[in-house]
């Protein structure tokens, strides 16, 4: 094997980071897209969180159900699934897109978007589902993928606590560019990239969130009883500079980049389509 000897040869470790797109959260986002479309979800229960969170409505299934124009739900979870068609949700399928099962009932529609919102990194074999699910893809299909970001200020500050902060189920971390790796390598052409964040306070000026807090302190002291509301008063100064000491740390993260982000979001086509597109 030939040796690399030279500097053109070196493998760079150093990756560019581009400008991040910063969104709020990720269902308003799909939701919007998904508007008018016809949509196929893969992964949609919940496990573990989904009875709670469909009766605050806040299941992303449910809100995708009332702004398509047509809507399937898969999922390897029965219990899951059979708690929806109960509910009243149809078009659901326990199905495993990455086994080798044939899926005619999902071959038979023709889907504007498929959406595979925080699914890839609980699995075994993300790359084999991010292929699997292209049989369902046409030269319009937007591939829609979400998965957790590595470097979150989340799990920085965490780990300064000495704790991890993760879903007890999930197999891998993603960054910018391993994200963009695995799909690259499954034969998907990224469209679009972004970067979803949690924090409200983010793009808020500093003034806002001094009195955000403010106003937390002064109703925390006001709901306690007489005897005890200094003593909370006091407590509760304690809190309001630990959270705003937190506040300028995540900013400070911010605005170096807004891959310090919660998760990333990518849009995706088939690959081949593209090259169809931009060659000659």
């Amino acid at each position: 094997m030939k040796q690399l000897n030279n500097a053109e040869n070196v493998i760079s470790f150093i990756h560019v980071l581009p400008k991040a797109t910063l969104i709020h959260a990720r269902h308003p986002f799909i939701v919007d897209r998904c508007k008018g479309k016809r949509v196929l979800h893969i992964g949609c229960v919940d496990v573990g969180l989904m009875e709670k969170r469909f009766k605050q409505n806040e299941l992303l299934h449910q809100k995708l159900q009332e702004v398509t124009s047509l809507l399937y739900g898969v999922d390897i979870n029965k219990e899951g699934i059979s708690f929806l068609q109960e509910k009243g949700l149809d078009n659901l399928f326990v199905i495993d897109i990455s086994g080798d099962i044939e899926c005619n009932v999902l071959s038979e529609v023709e889907f504007d978007i498929i959406i595979l919102s925080e699914v890839v990194e609980h699995l075994s074999n993300p790359g084999l589902m991010l292929e699997a699910v292209q049989k369902f893809m046409n030269d319009k299909t937007i591939l829609i993928v979400s998965v957790p970001n590595a470097f979150s200020t989340t799990n920085i500050l965490n780990m300064l606590k000495g704790m991890e902060f993760v879903h007890p189920d999930h197999n891998y971390y993603f960054s910018y560019v391993t994200f963009n790796n695995i799909l690259k390598k499954s034969n998907l052409f990224v469209k679009s990239f972004y970067v979803y964040s949690f924090n409200h306070y983010v793009s808020d000026s500093n003034h806002s969130i001094f009195k955000k807090f403010y106003w937390d302190l002064v109703r925390s002291y006001q709901a306690e009883t007489k005897p005890f509301a200094f003593r909370s008063f006091f407590l509760g100064i304690g809190k309001w500079v630990k959270n705003i000491l937190e506040v300028i740390v995540v900013k400070f993260f911010y605005n170096r980049t807004g891959f310090f982000g919660d998760g990333l979001l990518v849009e995706c086509k088939l690959l081949k389509v593209q090259e169809k597109t931009i060659g000659p």
